[in-house]
């Protein structure tokens, strides 16, 4: 490659100019050119084939053979390749220790992570690139609109960067957890099993889409998505986007400071407000479209199935280490104030509400009340004969809401509590304990041979407490409504004493090393 362009490629990104520099070889080069070409000439040679197989032995090609193949090929290699490609080269340079030099540069981490995202997958890209005029051209030559192509790629390099951001988060998030290999291996096997339903999504939707029978009364927010291609791919593309906006939020932080929480409290209130009114937004246009009981469906379970496993990932992406929450504790023990302030401006409560080492319980609970405050709308405007479908009642779908947001809490309290307690590895046993009171009403039942349904009050414990008001009796449920309040309660306390005391050791420990210091410096 061009001396000049690297360089005036290292002024732009000093880390792109170190990937292509390190990869652009001229074997590399000769070897990607050539497993390009040699792909496009047996793909051209197999259409020829069929095409005299299909014709009675006329000379010409099969365009579309050539096409569909491509289609696939070529972005399930960016993806599955880019994702491998990725996480083993950040995963590497975390075992070298590289990427502390490289965060000690003056390069801001959005640069260095654009600059590996451009550079590392660079002889993928160069092998896609000299393919992509085959594909165009046989697109073209198999009837496939220019706008339509268009599009296809537009989605796969929207798909791309989110596989590749989630590759850097997933890369972060474990590299401690095993040898790069090992990492790279599964976070390609991922790549893999979501890749193929992508692409697969994108190819069917195109064939529906250009045959005019679209998808039905897909419909969000009442705005008709299912017939109508543009809107459709306007939004598609607009949610892609904003997932990886957030995704790549997570990695910043990360990059940045390893010991960092995954979000700072204030993105995860606009986090989950946006998905909540994502989700909701499929709820809502159901109404005029289809069955009503398919509507109910299509809430309850965004409301009391899909938000109990989100919120278990937002508990684990906001909750700080032990060592951030003794730096905390020491910090407020030397920060108290005793002015008398309105409760919201109190120091305390304006750090548990936004600071970045405050315990995550209170963010936990306000970004519970904003789902409720998305939600219970919905929840009351519902007709009531839409509920008697269901079988159930507005008040008991509120009631199942509030069992849900307590049993969050809970969740909530036992990863905090467990992540600040001094164990050599708080991880494991958050994950053990959490996932033990998720299965232990299904390992009960089939111990004794009841149906989990038929056990209300275990229930009440499991990550979908709601079910708990299929068979259990109003006394059932109430009681262990308080069992949940009770719980909820008695960790909280644990956790503010185990706070406070916390603070104070550290204090002490720091004043009496200011005193030796003192008395050192005297002598």
């Amino acid at each position: 490659m061009d001396s000049k362009l690297l360089n005036q490629l290292g002024e732009w990104n000093p880390q792109l100019y170190r990937e292509l520099k390190g990869k652009l070889k001229l074997r590399n080069l000769f070897i990607i050119v050539g497993a390009s070409l040699i792909t496009q000439f047996l793909l051209l040679a197999v259409a020829y084939e069929q095409h005299l197989h299909a014709y009675n032995y006329q000379s010409g090609i099969e365009w579309e053979f050539i096409f569909r193949p491509l289609n696939w090929m070529l972005p399930f290699l960016l993806l599955v390749c880019g994702v491998y490609q990725l996480s083993q080269d950040l995963a590497q340079e975390e075992r070298k220790g590289t990427l502390n030099f490289i965060r000690l540069s003056p390069q801001s981490s959005q640069s260095v992570l654009i600059g590996k995202i451009l550079g590392v997958p660079a002889l993928l890209y160069l092998g896609i690139a000299l393919t992509i005029p085959l594909h165009i051209f046989s697109a073209l030559a198999a009837g496939v609109p220019l706008p339509w192509l268009l599009g296809i790629y537009t989605l796969w390099g929207a798909g791309c960067f989110l596989f590749y951001s989630s590759a850097f988060f997933y890369t972060l998030l474990w590299n401690t957890q095993g040898d790069s290999k090992s990492i790279a291996g599964l976070g390609g096997l991922l790549a893999f099993f979501l890749a193929s339903p992508y692409i697969s999504v994108i190819d069917f939707s195109f064939k529906l889409y250009s045959s005019h029978s679209g998808l039905g009364n897909w419909q969000w927010f009442f705005l008709p998505l299912g017939n109508q291609a543009i809107p459709a791919y306007t939004w598609v593309m607009i949610t892609l986007s904003v997932a990886s906006y957030w995704i790549w939020q997570a990695v910043n932080r990360r990059f940045r400071n390893p010991n960092a929480t995954l979000l700072s409290k204030t993105q995860s209130y606009w986090l989950v407000a946006c998905f909540q009114l994502w989700l909701l937004g499929f709820a809502v246009v159901e109404l005029n479209s289809l069955p009503l009981d398919v509507h109910l469906f299509v809430g309850l379970f965004f409301v009391f199935f899909l938000n109990p496993i989100w919120f278990l990932i937002l508990i684990k992406a906001l909750s700080p280490r032990r060592q951030a929450l003794l730096d905390w504790a020491r910090y407020r023990r030397y920060n108290s104030s005793s002015n008398r302030k309105s409760f919201w401006h109190r120091p305390l409560i304006q750090d548990l509400i936004w600071g970045e080492k405050s315990p995550a319980l209170v963010a936990v609970g306000l970004n519970l009340l904003i789902t409720s405050i998305v939600w219970v709308p919905w929840i009351l405007l519902l007709p009531e004969k839409v509920w008697n479908e269901g079988d159930l009642t507005t008040h008991k779908a509120l009631f199942g809401l509030l069992l849900t947001i307590n049993l969050i809490l809970l969740y909530g309290a036992i990863n905090q509590l467990m992540l600040f307690l001094k164990t050599s590895k708080p991880d494991l046993w958050t994950t053990g304990i959490i996932v033990t009171l998720i299965i232990l009403p299904f390992f009960l039942g089939g111990i004794l041979g009841i149906e989990p349904l038929e056990m209300p009050f275990f229930l009440m414990f499991s990550p979908f407490p709601v079910l708990a008001l299929v068979n259990g009796s109003i006394t059932t449920v109430f009681l262990g409504l308080l069992a949940q309040l009770g719980v909820v309660g008695f960790l909280s306390l644990q956790l503010t004493k185990k706070l406070q005391k916390a603070g104070e050791t550290e204090s002490k420990a720091l004043f009496s090393g200011n005193r030796s210091l003192s008395a050192s410096s005297l002598k």
